[in-house]
């Protein structure tokens, strides 16, 4: 297995017992008092908040997104360059830029700042002649079963694959995703990004849960996040997006635990086959389950996809909190040691931004007890906001008291799936 995706960092710091207690405690009792007592009628059915043209303007003039393009171009061209003439050793900048600041940095970005990545996506310009950086359209139910697909291959490579962290295969790796993209928009349309591309679809799933949406207008909006996600009409096979991500996470979780790692290495089965059997079999446990537990929500004239879909949103609050509660210690190790490499990235001495010598800022590393109560808060504040998200859905179809007795197998899966995630990370 490769530890944290590939590269040397230091394990997440377990969690106290007593903590997970308190914690799995609280889901249970906030879920049910909101699910019961205090949400009897749905709230955010619609994309309402506060226009702001002003901003609007601003950021959709030309004087704030070349520049932004330029700047994100130039890490992008940087990173490139690292790939293809840098050493093959691990402190190559392109392994911290591939496995944290672009697969984990993708979460909290698109919390704070929306769909940026969409309009810095280098696919895009590169595909700038056919329209790839047009303005995304205000809704849009294409199928996310491409970059589905995509997503559970990426997350194959960096969890499963030994030798990811070597510059042939990320070499390789990077040249299919960009093959993968660029033909099947030039066989079909620039409708396949936002279809295909494993990196875009994620981080435009997160940004439902950003402050930031569009009106009808075309108008920036400020936006309870809540609302925010809770009104999107969800693309297809969003509920197998989200899972894949669920599951991949929670597999992550599973090879850092120690009965896994002594099966793992007492197993006479390859190691990429034992890998590959843990992985599928993670998401797809994770895939069934969530079905099984809308099965009960399904109303009359619409499928169980059509159901899953529907409630799929109230996933990413899960997707967010397990990224955040798992990988924010390494984005803040390993981020900064990536971008301290990017100052040399052919490794041939040069110091461009004087900070080739320095070492990275340890100061968080000394609060153990708080990272602790920061992960957990993580996890119970993304499991509130799923419920919170999944029953507003929910009561759109459905009688507040029918709702909430039909809610019980799926508000059962997301505490499940939180207490655990928690005890993994104790673990």
């Amino acid at each position: 297995m490769i530890p944290l995706h590939g590269i040397a960092s230091r394990e997440d710091l377990p969690l106290p017992f007593p903590l997970i207690v308190t914690a799995a405690a609280l889901v249970l009792v906030v879920t049910f008092w909101i699910l019961l007592f205090a949400w009897r009628e749905p709230r955010y059915r619609n994309p309402s908040g506060r226009e702001l043209p002003r901003l609007t303007k601003l950021v959709d003039s030309p004087w704030v997104s070349r520049p932004l393009r330029l700047i994100v171009g130039l890490v992008w061209l940087v990173a490139a360059a690292a790939l293809v003439f840098g050493p093959d050793r691990t402190d190559n900048p392109i392994f911290g830029f591939v496995f944290v600041w672009l697969w984990v940095g993708l979460v909290p970005i698109a919390l704070l700042f929306g769909e940026v990545h969409r309009r810095t996506n280098p696919i895009r310009l590169l595909l700038r002649g056919l329209g790839g950086t047009a303005p995304a359209p205000r809704t849009t139910t294409k199928s996310r079963l491409p970059a589905a697909a995509a997503l559970l291959t990426f997350a194959w490579f960096e969890l499963v694959e030994p030798l990811a962290a070597t510059l042939p295969v990320l070499r390789g790796a990077a040249a299919a995703w960009v093959a993968w993209v660029v033909v099947g928009t030039l066989v079909t349309s620039t409708r396949w990004i936002a279809m295909a591309d494993p990196f875009e679809a994620f981080a435009s799933t997160v940004a439902r849960m950003s402050p930031w949406a569009r009106s009808r207008s075309g108008q920036l909006l400020l936006i309870n996040p809540l609302r925010n996600l809770a009104s999107w009409n969800a693309p297809r096979h969003l509920s197998i997006l989200t899972c894949v991500l669920l599951g991949s996470t929670l597999f992550d979780a599973i090879a850092g635990a120690a009965w896994w790692v002594r099966a793992f290495q007492d197993s006479s089965l390859p190691p990429r086959l034992v890998g590959t059997i843990g992985l599928v079999a993670t998401v797809a446990l994770v895939t069934a389950l969530f079905h099984l537990s809308v099965l009960p929500l399904r109303r009359a004239g619409r499928s169980l996809r059509e159901t899953a879909d529907a409630l799929s949103p109230g996933l990413v609050p899960l997707v967010a909190g397990y990224f955040l509660a798992h990988y924010a210690t390494m984005l803040y190790l390993e981020g900064q040691r990536t971008a301290i490499r990017m100052a040399d990235p052919l490794a041939l001495g040069w110091d461009w931004f004087g900070i080739a010598e320095a070492g990275p800022d340890l100061t968080l590393l000394a609060f153990p007890t708080l990272i602790a109560f920061v992960t957990v808060l993580f996890i119970v504040g993304g499991h509130v906001m799923a419920a919170l998200v999944s029953h507003d859905i929910a009561l759109r179809d459905l009688p507040a008291g029918v709702a909430v007795r039909r809610q019980v197998p799926l508000l059962v899966f997301m505490v499940v799936l939180t207490i655990v995630g928690m005890l993994l990370m104790f673990g």
